[in-house]
């Protein structure tokens, strides 16, 4: 063998080290929590008011967990809280107060990752959220709650931040549709900001 099919050799060989080096590096689980605003679309309370006002905006968070198998691809599952959409009005000429409609869910998505440099990395998000919304009121001077559960599809995207070899920080965007079978609740977005732990 040549000097040089030597030390080309010996170059792939460290290549190969390092790329091994780095995907092991970027496997691994990883657990997390989140917060921040969320915000609902002005149907939130159709079926439950016929007219009247809607308060979208509320607070929000998540505790998640997942696993990273490279650079580039994850999956996650978490449980999200919505927080409540405020509403008063009217149901069909009957007066409607203290309304609030409160959702809550699980959603497991697909992560895929794009690394910036060794501290900073954009991710993208599509998944599917199994959510469950609760609604009470007073209509017509009488008490009333109703239950609404559905699946619907998740998307999101964001920047995470790399401190240490297992601690990271995240700031996402993400859109979730709330379709259900007793009433359509429209699609919520929640702004959070997180911190991630990486075993």
């Amino acid at each position: 063998m040549t000097r040089t099919s030597k030390l080309l050799a010996a170059t792939l060989l460290a290549l190969g080290g390092l790329v091994a080096a780095s995907q092991a590096s970027a496997q691994g689980i990883y657990i997390g929590a989140s917060a921040g605003t969320s915000n609902f679309d002005d149907d939130i309370a159709t079926g439950l008011i016929t007219s009247g006002t809607v308060d979208t905006g509320s607070s929000g968070f998540k505790l998640f967990g997942g696993y990273q198998f490279g650079e580039h691809f994850g999956v996650e599952l978490a449980y999200v809280d919505l927080g409540k959409a405020d509403y008063s009005g009217s149901y069909f000429g009957a007066p409607v107060t203290g309304g609030k409609v409160e959702i809550w869910g699980l959603n497991m998505s697909g992560v895929g990752i794009l690394p910036l440099n060794s501290t900073f990395a954009v991710f993208g998000k599509v998944g599917l959220f199994a959510w469950e919304a609760k609604a009470k009121d007073t209509t017509g001077g009488a008490q009333f709650s109703g239950y609404s559960s559905g699946a619907d599809f998740s998307l999101g995207a964001g920047l995470s931040v790399r401190f240490t070899k297992n601690i990271s920080a995240r700031v996402e965007w993400e859109r979730f549709g709330l379709t259900g079978a007793d009433f359509d609740l429209g699609n919520a977005d929640l702004l959070s900001l997180g911190i991630v732990y990486k075993f």
